[in-house]
């Protein structure tokens, strides 16, 4: 049987995927069914909806906000206004609740003595059953959906020494998610002028981990491997990547051995760029910023940007941090 743990967006997608195709499949999930998602909620539509059609999802009933102006602002330069190419919002709560309501999960944990039990790890930072690994580099990150922000459409503003940013994202009806992800954790202050209908806050992986994306018979996704671009924090598209990817092996190879071998082949091979971005911005907080790494990785952050839906001049990016 396979025994997934964690029900959040990869969770939920790699469970769909697997029943749906006739797997022998189990879910297991602890939060509580009102948990409010500690997420800025924005993604590209154009390339989460093909996720969402392969599990029979509608979308677009989601949408909350679509970009209209987009706003990159930094402490060397003013703002610069970019062009969309998907970014939306969408009511993430809602869209995993919708999905749970139809499967019958278990809230508990899972017991792990049963070695013919493949289980699939998404619990995200922390990693539960895979467990935690040397090396790892997380963010502290502080949210308030509020009615009130400077800022009308998508707005971010990047900290200095590239250690993180400020965003303000439009929710429609009048309200927002504003929030700040950054290494420092006063940084976080940076949001205390809203007024707050709610608070959510969580540390965020923003180191790729893809040599240590199995322990035995436990196989991670999502955020537990470090699907999280090390340049936006965007973690919603790339972890239904990994969940895809692991999903495909499922029904590649029965055994255990040839599935994790072909599962961390394609990790590697679709995300290999992620230690490109991860190596950029530690040489942007280290300032050493002008350097061949620097230059190798300039078409992968505007790929980085343009899948999270942005269309934007990377030399007015550089500009922030030379």
């Amino acid at each position: 049987m396979i025994k997934i743990a964690g029900l959040g967006i990869s969770g939920l997608y790699i469970y769909t995927r697997l029943k749906n195709s006739g797997f022998d499949v189990s879910a297991f999930e602890l939060k509580k069914p009102d948990h409010y998602i500690p997420c800025g909620f924005a993604t590209n539509i154009n390339i989460i909806k093909k996720y969402a059609d392969n599990i029979n999802i509608d979308f677009d009933k989601y949408v909350m906000s679509y970009a209209k102006d987009i706003t990159f602002s930094g402490n060397n330069f003013a703002g610069r206004h970019l062009a969309s190419k998907g970014l939306v919002t969408f009511d993430k709560n809602k869209f995993e609740n919708d999905i749970i309501k139809s499967i019958n999960y278990e809230k508990s944990i899972i017991k792990t003595e049963n070695r013919d039990n493949i289980i699939i790890d998404a619990t995200g930072i922390s990693r539960y059953y895979i467990k935690q690994t040397t090396g790892d580099d997380k963010y502290y990150t502080i949210e308030y959906l509020t009615e009130n922000s400077d800022f009308k459409d998508f707005y971010f503003y990047f900290l200095p020494q590239g250690r993180g940013y400020f965003w303000s994202f439009p929710l429609g009806n009048g309200r927002y998610h504003v929030g700040v992800g950054s290494k420092n954790m006063q940084d976080l202050s940076m949001i205390n002028k809203y007024k707050r209908i709610r608070i959510t806050g969580r540390n965020i992986r923003m180191k790729p981990l893809f040599s240590a994306i199995s322990n035995d018979n436990i196989i991670g996704i999502g955020e537990a491997i470090g699907t999280v671009s090390p340049l936006t924090g965007e973690g919603i598209i790339p972890s239904l990547k990994s969940a895809e990817i692991l999903f495909q092996a499922f029904k590649k190879y029965n055994d255990l051995e040839s599935l994790k071998d072909e599962y961390e082949r394609n990790i590697k091979k679709e995300f290999y760029y992620y230690n490109i971005l991860y190596r950029f911005v530690k040489n942007v907080q280290e300032n050493r910023i002008i350097n061949y790494n620097t230059l190798k990785a300039i078409k992968y952050i505007k790929k980085n940007i343009l899948e999270f839906g942005i269309d934007f001049n990377i030399h007015s990016f550089l500009s922030h941090f030379i």
